[in-house]
């Protein structure tokens, strides 16, 4: 167990599991969702890998031999940095021996932190993995390679480095600064009616594309025909088309009824039936699972507004004994959680109760 020192506060993190559970979660982004449930499936991965990164990677790595590895080291206090998904693979030279770690992340908006959070991530999983040899010299590290899965509409940087993060570094004290890049796949840079690889990873790759452009409901049963045609087993074309369907569902706003009609139309009668019937059963779920998680979160951020509305009113009643209705009501209608800190702030520091309402 390590303790990170953060100001003000001290996070865990840990490999264990935290009271026998798993540490991985599902998020409640549609876009995470599906990504963690597809690409972070080594039968999907290995081959997203091969067809779409740089050929460098499938050319010097071992993909067909990816095994899963953990996505989520840290607390919630850095949930931040939890990932889609984690390999571990090995180089194809055998006498080198050497381990390779890859860690897949996927944006549809693009954001210059990304190589912070894939970096914490990556490193994190080799300290431990050196710490569980006990320190040893003789221990070859993994070789860590980080990509970036992009669907989005904006431009994005075909490569992105760590030292991109702080644009105004002194050109003499740049090679002091810790460097490292993350690989960009950019899917927009592929068009639909030649995506490389198997059929199943087109479904999945269209699918992030369709989303994006808001052509995901339309194209439905065309991505839906490319499942039905991978040589997949039952359960894995039942999954895979329960995760495409569930994400059309909740980034293009179709109902379940919709999406059973465009699986019987795919599928032939008696097996569309029966996988209509399972999946609409679990797109009711997963609104279920997403509807809680949504209110867990919208709960928890009003209560901390009320406590600090709360916190507000006690300091000022204290300071001036009686505080005008008007003031109660401006700040219980406050939902800027920054604002309330800046009146916070000024409620312990004001002279009088004047000088405070001309701030609120």
């Amino acid at each position: 167990m390590v303790f990170l020192e953060v100001p003000n506060t001290t996070m865990v993190i840990s490999l264990k599991k935290k009271n026998g559970q798993k540490t991985d979660k599902q998020p409640n982004n549609p876009h995470d969702r599906f990504a963690k449930k597809t690409l972070g499936n080594p039968l999907y991965a290995a081959d997203f890998l091969k067809h779409y990164a740089d050929p460098v990677i499938a050319q010097y790595v071992d993909l067909d031999q990816l095994v899963v590895a953990p996505t989520h080291y840290l607390t919630d206090e850095l949930k931040e940095v939890i990932l889609d998904a984690a390999f571990t693979a090995h180089l194809r030279d055998k006498k080198s021996g050497s381990e390779v770690l890859m860690f897949l992340e996927h944006k549809s908006k693009p954001s210059r932190f990304v190589p912070l959070q894939v970096g914490t991530h990556c490193f994190m999983s080799l300290y431990f993995g050196w710490t569980s040899t006990k320190y040893s010299e003789r221990h070859q590290p993994a070789v860590p390679l980080m990509f970036l899965l992009y669907h989005g509409n904006k431009h994005i940087d075909e490569e992105l480095f760590f030292q991109d993060i702080f644009p105004k570094i002194p050109e003499k004290l740049r090679p002091y600064v810790p460097q490292f890049r993350v690989f960009v796949i950019n899917m927009k840079q592929f068009q639909y009616g030649n995506l490389p690889g198997k059929p199943e990873t087109q479904a999945i790759v269209e699918s992030f594309k369709r989303a994006t452009d808001g052509t995901f409901g339309n194209r439905l049963c065309g991505i839906l025909e490319r499942v039905r045609d991978a040589n997949l087993s039952k359960q894995q074309t039942l999954d895979l088309t329960a995760n495409i369907t569930q994400y059309c569902t909740w980034t293009n706003s179709l109902t379940s009824e919709e999406v059973v009609q465009f699986i019987k139309k795919v599928f032939n009668r008696t097996e569309g039936i029966k996988m209509a019937t399972t999946i609409k059963k679990g797109i009711i779920q997963e609104g279920i699972e997403i509807g809680e998680a949504r209110g867990k979160a919208i709960g928890k951020a009003i209560g901390e507004l009320e406590a600090r509305v709360n916190d507000i009113l006690v300091i000022l009643r204290k300071k001036f004994t009686r505080v005008p209705p008007s003031i109660v009501k401006s700040l219980t209608q406050r939902t800027d959680a920054v604002a309330l800190t800046s009146l916070l702030i000024l409620a312990a520091t004001c002279s009088s109760l004047d000088e405070f309402i001309a701030e609120l």
